[in-house]
């Protein structure tokens, strides 16, 4: 089966349905929400240290990721006054401040592209008045916060990294408004149950030689899985999608990635039974990267092979 511009446009667009929990920061004043980004399965750099350039010093966060923008209007609350309530938030939760700094002592400009900020207007950031902090529980979770100012209205952005097996963050510090907006809930650990619920499934535990298609020996936990779920929904079709870093041209990474993906659907047919008609396999290089591929850390993330819900027909 061939990659459709529609899947191609899902992959590169991150296309999610994913439902927010409960839990929630009390955000001071009146707050609302102006934009939400999330990807399950995914990782984030965060920076733990002001601009260096290649060595600004960072934490690899992986998990399900969510980044959630708000607009504080009618305040004239500056962007300490801002996360100020929200760290000592987060501190009463148990987490430990990684790092916090403000605009000139964080980097100004170039720290800013550091960060994966959502964009104006959602999210306004004023490279001369800004708030940065970074924090880490013992449970894997990471909770980034950024504030900025802007007249008459107030912006934060708080960026959460969720583990699979850690529990939903909790945090009940009153406000003195009724505002609890969500952050990302606990996605199941289970293979089936994350591909189901985000349509594709990243099967991070393969090992291919560096520049090469061929797929290591294994066992790999990830390929028995899919393939006893396949066995088990023979109406389910899956489409493999190989993903590259950017080092080198597209049509290489392309060329790369088709053939990675291929050797994962020959494994899944030789080796666990899978029927040829349920699998499919494509590659798109580097076009939909994870992260950002500025750090080695990224690349490696960048470069996996995803399953991909192409049909329950």
């Amino acid at each position: 089966m061939k990659l459709t511009p529609r899947l191609a446009f899902c992959l590169i667009s991150a296309c999610l349905g994913v439902s927010s929990g409960a839990s929630a920061l009390d955000l001071p004043g009146a707050a609302s929400v102006t934009a939400r980004q999330s990807e399950l399965a995914s990782a984030e750099p965060f920076p733990t240290g002001a601009y260096q350039d290649e060595d600004t010093p960072r934490i690899m966060a992986d998990g399900d990721v969510e980044r959630v923008a708000y607009r504080v209007t009618g305040t004239s609350l500056t962007s300490y006054q801002l996360i100020a309530p929200l760290r000592r938030q987060l501190e009463a939760e148990g987490f430990q401040i990684l790092f916090a700094c403000a605009d000139k002592d964080c980097g100004g400009f170039d720290f800013r592209y550091q960060l994966d900020v959502l964009p104006e207007p959602a999210m306004h950031l004023d490279l001369s008045d800004y708030q940065y902090l970074v924090a880490e529980h013992a449970d894997g979770r990471v909770v980034a916060i950024l504030t900025s100012h802007a007249p008459g209205a107030g912006f934060v952005q708080i960026s959460t990294v969720t583990p699979s097996d850690a529990p939903p963050l909790e945090l009940t510090t009153p406000s003195s408004t009724d505002l609890t907006q969500s952050l990302r809930p606990a996605a199941s650990g289970d293979l089936a149950s994350r591909l189901e619920a985000r349509g594709r499934v990243v099967l991070d535990d393969l090992a291919f030689d560096t520049g090469s298609a061929t797929l290591g020996e294994g066992p790999f936990a990830s390929l028995q899985n899919l393939a006893n779920y396949l066995t088990t929904r023979p109406e389910m079709r899956i489409v493999l999608v190989g993903h590259t870093d950017n080092v080198g041209s597209l049509d290489s990474n392309t060329g790369l990635s088709r053939q990675r993906a291929q050797a994962v659907r020959q494994r899944l047919i030789t080796t666990y039974g899978v029927p040829t008609g349920q699998i499919s396999a494509d590659g798109i290089g580097y076009l939909a990267p994870r992260v950002s591929n500025a750090t080695p850390e990224g690349r490696e993330q960048n470069r996996r092979v995803e399953a991909v819900i192409a049909s329950t027909q």
